[in-house]
């Protein structure tokens, strides 16, 4: 079996999780004997040589490569990486009505082109039960062509130690972020500030946009001389095992996550994770991990601060090895694959 991966034209320029997930889930499949290539714009395909065309994020950046692939009649499958805060019945309500607009007039929203391609795909692939509901009640996608595919973590990051870090950086038992710094939806700039007041060291650790809400973050870094930024690490970078490793807590307090791979890295490698509620976030950290509400300042500090009182233990570390490793996540996928083939 050979299947085509695609996504945004950008995804190697910015990187992040889809990317990860993307290049893992390619090496599983490898090791299963299914042969996985990585969308290339300048090859000349012959698309009756593959199974499918698996489309990773279902968004403006995706959408023309999705519906030219489904217009070509490769059987096309979509991971959304979709999420949205809105109740599923307004987002259906909004989808109805903005259908309605782009007939006439040709104006689109997001959620038009994450609908559109969940249409045209033959298979749908949520990677939590929240983003099914919110897929089934919003988009109407069908229940019978969803499947969820958990996403992964390198087992690497179960041994990792802090001695690197500590020994190129003189720093321990810190609070860490991990993540773009810039982007909105990270809100990190809130998460700056409940740190400062509760005078905690602390590290971020990935590139720094030019926006200006990231300027706004690096005015508040450069005021606080116990809040340290690292531009950005691989995510292969033994450095960035040891950060994990290093610090007391990993804090991501982003608008939502789905669910945030850099959280499972950090609790495999033994942090204690503080992180946004949204995003089925519970469904991966269970009880093991303290939840924040994103939009209130108030609760990212004692979210952080009933993290801190928290003593290490290794039950979110064995709940993330025991379920969302790479391995496991290829296997699934390769049989939703193989059971879709014989359809």
């Amino acid at each position: 079996m050979r299947v085509i991966f695609g996504s945004f034209s950008a995804i190697t320029v910015l990187g992040g999780g889809v990317e990860v997930q993307m290049r893992a889930l390619a090496r599983e499949l490898g090791r299963l004997g299914i042969e996985v290539e990585l969308f290339d714009p300048w090859k000349r395909y012959g698309l009756k040589d593959y199974s499918y065309f698996h489309l990773f994020g279902s968004h403006v950046g995706t959408y023309h490569l999705g519906r030219s692939m489904h217009g070509l009649g490769i059987r096309l499958i979509v991971t959304p990486v979709f999420y949205s805060r809105h109740n599923p019945a307004r987002v259906a309500t909004a989808v109805g009505i903005a259908g309605k607009v782009r007939q006439r007039g040709g104006f689109w929203t997001e959620h038009m082109f994450c609908k559109e391609l969940c249409d045209m795909a033959e298979l749908v692939l949520p990677d939590t039960r929240d983003e099914m509901e919110m897929l089934a009640r919003g988009f109407g996608v069908p229940a019978s062509k969803m499947h969820e595919l958990p996403n992964g973590v390198e087992e690497r990051f179960a041994n990792a130690t802090p001695d690197l870090f500590v020994k190129e950086h003189g720093l321990k038992d810190f609070v860490l972020y991990v993540g773009h710094i810039g982007p909105a939806r990270k809100n990190v700039f809130p998460m700056l500030k409940a740190v400062k007041a509760l005078g905690l060291p602390t590290v971020l650790i990935g590139p720094v946009s030019e926006t200006g809400y990231a300027n706004q973050c690096m005015k508040l870094v450069a005021e606080t001389p116990n809040i340290k930024v690292i531009p950005g690490l691989a995510p292969d970078s033994p450095v960035l095992e040891s950060a994990y490793a290093a610090c007391d807590t990993f804090v991501l307090p982003s608008l939502y996550e789905t669910p945030g791979l850099a959280a499972l890295e950090a609790g495999l490698a033994g942090a204690k994770v503080c992180i946004t509620r949204y995003g089925g976030t519970r469904e991966y950290f269970d009880e093991h991990a303290t939840y924040l509400e994103p939009g209130s300042e108030e609760s990212i500090v004692n979210s952080i601060k009933q993290a801190r009182e928290r003593k290490k233990d290794s039950a979110l570390r064995d709940r993330i090895r025991a379920n969302y490793l790479w391995p496991k996540a290829g296997e699934i996928l390769a049989s939703i694959y193989k059971t879709a083939a014989q359809t």
